[in-house]
């Protein structure tokens, strides 16, 4: 049943009630009143679609009671239609500039007055269908954002969850695979599942790419970057795809190309190793050309990146369907690895760049890729022409068995680090992966194990902080260490690896983060920026490390035995002490330990002035401090054969 619309008609003539009541009826529900006032309440009670209101009524006139109805929350959107036996247009001007809709005569004409409803009618049917539909598109757009919302969440615990595991697979794996005494075998074996977990780390990073997309979490983060740097790391890390292919990389520069540009450069990087790496996925043999060019732009210029191949090509059907989600180009090559995620990624990276991607392929022939991103350019200077041409040939001196050559890692037994996570295997790898490096390493299951280190005085170079962990996560224990006056570097551990979470680390006071599963060139890189201040003991001789050990060991010796305190000194105790800490001195600054060398010679300062306070404030942490370097410096010297 339809359910008809309310009209509401106001007249203090019965006949003219009779009348317009007769002429609705049998397409509207019709209630009639008599006067102002009942007017008011029937409105505001059963809210009508449409009031018809007589303008002259003795009590509240029309103009009266249509003020009183616009004044009220409830009735303040009800058309109204004034009925009117006056006939000159300013009465009929007055009326419309109060706000009615439309007007009707007395006598009634029944046609006009039908059509007139009737056009109200349609109009409020029409817009509330509109509001209808925009409160129904509006749930409906709030249940889809809550839906991916709770996707996204879930999908970023998943992912936690199953990297925990897989960081053990890829870091004890990586652990053994140092072992060059294993056989051949075994060292092959460790390969394939060194081979099959970082394709398992792949598709979690599609999947959770994918939902981050979708939240809308994604967000473009423009910082300054060398085009040189890109090419070259995108090219040297897809190099390794070609394995035993029979396949030719080639790079095209154009002449034209800025030197700097100011872009998303994580997410280009991400978008050129997608295409990259179909290119070499369905390419067995022949060539694969990456190009670099550029046009100038409103704002800049448009990078225009393109990968060409001679793989299997796409047919125009596939063509179709390359960019939805779970599309896999070659349905019937099982021996091909992968989600079908990957283009559908890149399409929305390059639409969240505010570019287009492009394809052009022949089954048999080949395919070629090609990207257009808006950039902006940083400074007049373009890629140089010699820079350009190093980068053309670097594929000359590129060793494909580049995997079998164990990457030469510099030493840092001086070095000494804290790990805090809550899952032992975590700990076992971690510090699997540190000892590597030979660096002296302490850890903590929780954060407040951590934080107790802390202020019970231990001093690390790096602390490795796990982000999620039960009751106090990382975030929240890096806080409490940095109220302690703490200025170490601190490190995040997250498995949590959403976008824009390196400047929400910076802020929670960390100097850094590595995603885990842990990867050994991420380690490398900043164990090496922030143990870059301290000199690498393997650099020195191993005679000089033996006798700074011997002189170390002395000094300490006949440091220890004078009394702990200054003002206990008698005789010739402050003679020694001078001679002690001027004579370590300058064994210290030969080692490269500059700021515990320059403590000894405020020492040998304050002594030969007599200065008793200041020794007092500064021998403490000096003594200390030194316990530590001879210390790291003996373990290294158990480490080097000494002729």
């Amino acid at each position: 049943m339809i359910k008809r619309n309310n009209v509401l008609i106001v007249d203090d003539d019965v006949a003219n009630l009779y009348q317009l009541s007769q002429i609705l009826r049998n397409k509207y529900r019709i209630h009639a009143v008599k006067d102002g006032v009942s007017a008011l309440k029937e409105a505001a009670k059963h809210e009508p679609d449409l009031i018809l209101l007589d303008l002259i009524m003795p009590g509240l006139n029309g103009v009266e009671v249509f003020s009183q109805l616009k004044g009220n929350k409830k009735t303040k959107d009800i058309p109204v239609i004034f009925i009117t036996g006056l006939t000159t247009s300013a009465d009929e001007s007055e009326g419309l500039a109060l706000g009615a809709v439309d007007y009707i005569r007395k006598p009634f004409n029944e046609t006009v007055v039908k059509l007139r409803v009737d056009h109200q009618i349609d109009i409020v049917n029409l817009r509330r269908g509109l509001e209808n539909a925009a409160a129904k598109a509006e749930r409906e757009a709030e249940a889809a954002k809550a839906a991916n919302e709770s996707k996204s969440n879930f999908l970023a615990s998943m992912s936690h969850e199953i990297r925990t595991p897989l960081s053990a697979i890829i870091g004890i794996t990586n652990i053994l695979m140092q072992n060059m005494s294993l056989p051949e075998e075994v060292l092959g074996e460790l390969d394939k599942i060194s081979a099959s977990s970082d394709l398992l780390l792949g598709i979690i990073n599609d999947i959770l790419d994918l939902s981050k997309i979708e939240a809308g979490k994604m967000d473009v983060m423009n910082v300054p970057y060398e085009i040189a740097n890109l090419i070259n790391t995108a090219s040297h890390l897809n190099l390794m795809r070609i394995n035993d292919k029979p396949i030719e990389f080639e790079l095209e520069i154009s002449d034209a190309m800025p030197a700097r540009l100011l872009g998303d450069v994580l997410r280009i990087k991400q978008i050129l190793n997608n295409l990259l790496s179909n290119a070499f996925k369905y390419t067995d043999a022949g060539e694969i050309v990456l190009s670099f060019d550029c046009v100038s732009a409103q704002a800049g210029v448009v990078l225009i990146i393109s990968v060409r191949d001679t793989g299997h090509g796409i047919s125009e059907a596939q063509q179709k369907n390359i960019f939805q989600e779970y599309a896999r180009l070659h349905q019937d090559e099982a021996h091909v690895e992968g989600t079908g995620l990957g283009l559908n990624i890149t399409q929305r990276l390059v639409q969240l760049l505010g570019g287009e991607i492009h394809v052009e392929s022949e089954p048999r022939k080949g395919s070629v890729f090609t990207v257009r991103i808006p950039q902006k350019v940083i400074g007049t200077d373009l890629l140089d022409k010699e820079v350009a041409d190093n980068l053309r040939q670097f594929r000359i001196d590129y060793t494909k068995n580049e995997k079998e050559i164990k990457k030469k890692r510099s030493l840092m037994p001086f070095g000494k680090v804290l790990i805090v996570d809550d899952i032992e295997t975590n700990l076992y790898v971690t510090a699997g992966l540190m000892n590597l490096y030979r660096l002296r390493v302490d850890t903590a299951m929780n954060g407040q194990r951590a934080i107790k280190k802390i202020t019970d005085g231990k001093k690390y170079d790096i602390i490795f902080m796990d982000h999620m962990m039960p009751g106090m996560n990382g975030v929240e224990a890096t806080r409490r260490i940095r109220k302690t006056g703490y200025e170490g570097k601190i490190v995040a551990l997250t498995a949590n690896v959403l976008a824009g979470n390196d400047e929400m680390f910076l802020q929670s006071g960390f100097d850094g983060y590595i995603s885990k599963p842990i990867d050994m060139e991420e380690l490398d890189a900043t164990l090496k920026k922030f143990l870059c201040d301290t000199r690498d003991v393997t650099k020195l001789s191993p005679r000089l490390v033996e006798a700074f050990v011997r002189d170390a060991r002395k000094t300490l010796s006949a440091l220890e035995k004078l009394p702990p305190s200054p003002e206990q000194y008698e005789g010739d105790e402050m003679r020694l002490f001078i001679t002690y800490v001027h004579g370590i001195k300058s064994a210290l600054q030969t080692v490269g330990e500059k700021s515990l060398s320059t403590l000894a010679e405020r020492l040998e300062r304050a002594g030969v002035s007599q200065d008793l306070r200041a020794i007092a404030e500064i021998y403490p942490s000096f003594i200390n401090d030194f316990r530590i370097v001879l210390e790291k410096f003996e373990d290294y010297r158990e480490e080097i054969p000494f002729t």
